[in-house]
């Protein structure tokens, strides 16, 4: 079984379509570090020139208004709320300015907590968040931008607590892990998901080519498949490779970060978040990108032995990473149990941070549900293999 497994490793490593799969992963790596990345615009960002601006309006109005009996009720709301948020915004100009990073986290955990209360608990109408959430006809701007200032918050608090060291691409979320951290919150799921199908598409098919080659093997059918489910794993990690290339290139130009940075978890619940380290947070990613593999892999498997057809392979493992589009409305989760579909699951980061679970309107988009119900659709679906393939009449080919 090891000889077996030996060959059919090196076949798939010398397939040309495989060798080309890594080749174009390799080349959109490099091309998102060196041409993508540095055009990153981040909405927070850590701009003097903005707090200052910001600042010096407020003391400006506090500083000539006059408050008497006529005074209208939204000024009087405005003499109210600005004297603690300049005191945030000034804490915040003279530690960048002095270069304490720290006690920069410090003031500016405390500006986006009280940023949020009043905007969202008191502003109503009359105070908005950052105008970079109001794009596009956003109808969501105003939870997404609570959102994203609770977020903010929290990873402040963050910086406050753990010992990384502090820097303005840090803050700015603009370091090779925080990159993973974004790219894993965004599409980077689906470029693996998509791979690993495309990687194991051919995985069974590929020997109707030289039928005879195997076929004096001393393995059975289901142990050949098994053979091929592993190597298509290893192969679907592998592509980690090519991928780290554009990590260690903005690496190099706004550092590695570390694997204590925090990252907020948002609890839908209670709606508050609380932070995990970065390590942790990529290690439950990776193990969930691994389900996802074998849930694809498994799939693949089932679908080759039944319809022995790859661009059945092809089309069945790609709606099922593109399903979630059909029936994905926000705030769906409240009437739809979608915890139950694997499909809600796509999108890996996303899940574990619990954003999906912000969209969804739903408390169940967990990462322990998603391995469990990807964990149980890939044993039904080996099952069936399993069966399939011990039947007298089957072929693999």
């Amino acid at each position: 079984m090891r000889a077996y497994f030996k060959f059919e490793f090196f076949q798939f490593m010398s397939n040309k379509k495989n060798i080309a799969i890594y080749v174009i992963l390799l080349f959109f790596s490099c091309y998102y570090a060196l041409k993508l990345a540095p055009a990153y615009n981040p909405i927070e960002k850590a701009d003097v020139s903005e707090m200052e601006a910001r600042y010096l309006t407020r003391e400006e109005f506090l500083n000539n208004v006059v408050i008497d009996d006529g005074t209208h009720y939204l000024t009087r709301f405005a003499v109210a709320i600005f004297p603690e948020w300049n005191e945030y915004d000034k804490e915040r100009l003279e530690a960048i300015k002095q270069h304490n990073l720290k006690k920069y986290a410090e003031a500016t955990f405390k500006w986006y907590e009280y940023s949020d209360n009043v905007i969202f608990n008191w502003g109503g109408d009359i105070l908005f968040y950052n105008p970079g959430y109001y794009t596009y006809g956003n109808s969501y701007a105003r939870m997404d931008g609570h959102y994203a200032y609770l977020y903010s918050a929290s990873r402040y608090k963050g910086y406050t607590e753990e010992k990384s060291h502090l820097t303005v691409n840090v803050f700015e979320e603009r370091t090779a892990l925080q990159t993973l951290q974004r790219l894993l919150h965004a599409y980077l799921p689906l470029i693996f998901i998509v791979s690993c199908i495309l990687l194991t598409v051919d995985i069974v098919l590929k020997d109707r080519r030289n039928p005879t080659l195997l076929q004096g093997l001393p393995l059975s059918d289901w142990r050949k498949l098994m053979v091929k489910g592993g190597v298509s794993l290893l192969g679907s990690i592998l592509a980690i490779i090519p991928l780290s290339v554009g990590l260690l290139i903005i690496g190099a130009r706004n550092g590695f970060g570390d694997f204590e940075l925090p990252v907020p978890m948002y609890n839908s619940g209670e709606k508050i978040f609380s932070n995990i380290t970065m390590g942790q947070y990529l290690i439950e990613n990776m193990l969930f990108i691994v389900f996802w593999s074998l849930f694809i892999i498994s799939l693949l498997l089932l679908v080759s032995v039944t319809l022995k057809n790859e661009f059945s392979n092809l089309v069945i493992g790609c709606v099922f990473v593109i399903a979630e589009f059909f029936y994905y409305v926000r705030g769906i989760g409240v009437f739809r149990d979608v915890h139950w579909y694997p499909t809600s699951y796509v999108q890996v980061g996303q899940i574990i941070s619990g954003y999906r679970n912000f969209l969804y309107g739903s408390e169940a988009l967990t990462f322990g549900a998603g391995l469990s119900v990807i964990g149980l659709c890939t044993c039904i679906f080996l099952f069936c293999t399993f069966l399939i393939s011990n039947r007298r009449k089957f072929k693999v080919f």
